[in-house]
């Protein structure tokens, strides 16, 4: 994988000095279909498809769906800190962003993983209700009015900032939040954004949302369906030291700062899922996943049945070239008359954009017709 490492060590006394030392380094790793990210090799393992509190008996018999929501969220910015403390602390915050995005693209890998969804029902024998019966639906205006927002969306996950893209002539919209977990709980600036971005409140104050969804399965007479991915670009990874003293007029006091930031293209275990919210539920105030620690990242939980990626699915670390960018003026400023953190900032370059389009497009197809295999048992 392509892999940066930023290292930074200041000598803290009555005048401040400082020295700064950058290292650049690229490799390329064989990229695997499936596996399990380095940092997760502690894990239990398990299957690459899952069902998460729920089984497919649940969805023995359904004949007719209707897909309300579709989205794809590209992660475009990942974020880390760290604090190390000794006498007095070093903070370090860290930053990968991918510098060239490309919307369009993004729009295009959306819409072919929604076509292909749509195929696979019906490849299997299921009936798949036109977009166009959506609009007239009084709960299907409640959910948009609610939690609705305009794609694209420059929000973040759990992973860091990332750009929410529905299916064109599908409205995408928030799912609720208790049942979604910590991951979608990201609170970014929306600059950028299509008109009526989506907020924290949209996903925290529709307590409704479950029943909503039943409703218009019912109102429907079919199995409301939505389907959420999420690729990941890369990763970074903060580090801070601090040891020695400051006293007697000595500069014993010393801070080390560094940052490794990698990029690794594929698509996001658990968070990757196709949901079904089934007519005949009883569940209207749907389930609350596991929210603590405030980093814990549970599988969602937003439907009666969840089929999710058990398993990340490699594409590729050759895609992208990293660099150093700088901190920026204001951080600058910041770490000077304020003493904050350091900050450690690199950018990602997308070299190659149509093997990445391909990889993507590709592996995300591929998932629709293994999740539904699994939740169909065809």
């Amino acid at each position: 994988m392509n892999n940066f490492k930023l290292s930074r060590r200041n000598i803290l006394a009555t005048s401040a000095a400082a020295t700064l030392a950058s290292m650049i380094g690229a490799n390329s790793a064989v990229a695997l279909p499936f596996g399990r990210p380095a940092e997760n090799n502690s894990a239990a393992p398990q299957a690459d498809i899952i069902f998460v509190d729920s089984s497919a008996a649940q969805l023995a018999g359904i004949r007719r769906v209707v897909i309300a929501n579709y989205v794809v969220a590209f992660q475009i910015e990942a974020k880390d800190f760290r604090e190390a403390t000794r006498y007095n602390r070093a903070e370090t915050a860290a930053s990968l962003a991918w510098d060239n995005p490309d919307v369009a693209m993004m729009q295009q890998i959306t819409d072919a993983g929604y076509a292909k969804l749509k195929a696979e029902f019906i490849a299997k024998g299921i009936e798949v209700l036109d977009t166009s019966v959506l609009a007239g639906q009084p709960m299907y205006q409640t959910i948009q009015r609610q939690t609705g927002f305009g794609s694209p969306a420059y929000w973040g996950n759990g992973d860091g900032r990332a750009i929410l893209v529905g299916a064109t002539g599908l409205p995408p919209y928030r799912g609720y939040g208790p049942e979604t977990g910590n991951f979608e709980a990201g609170n970014y600036n929306t600059a950028g954004s299509a008109a009526n971005p989506p907020t924290m409140m949209k996903a925290l104050t529709p307590y409704q949302m479950p029943g909503w969804e039943i409703d218009l399965a019912k109102a429907l007479d079919a199995v409301v369906v939505k389907a959420w991915q999420v690729v990941n670009f890369g990763k970074v990874v903060a580090g801070a030291n601090r040891w020695g003293f400051a006293g007697g007029g000595g500069t014993l006091d010393r801070a080390e700062h560094t940052a490794n930031a990698t990029t690794h293209v594929r698509i996001r275990e658990e968070q990757s899922r196709i949901t079904f919210r089934l007519p005949n539920s009883s569940n209207r105030t749907g389930v609350r996943v596991r929210q603590m620690p405030n980093t814990y990242m549970a599988p969602p939980k937003d439907g009666d049945v969840v089929v999710a990626l058990g398993n990340p699915i490699f594409l590729g670390s050759n895609l992208f070239s990293v660099r150093e960018t700088g901190a920026t003026s204001g951080q600058r400023t910041r770490e000077f008359l304020l003493g904050g953190a350091v900050h450690m900032n690199a950018g990602a370059h997308l070299e190659q954009p149509a093997l990445y389009q391909t990889r993507v497009s590709g592996a995300v197809d591929e998932l629709m017709g293994k999740l539904l295999g699994a939740a169909l048992g065809r």
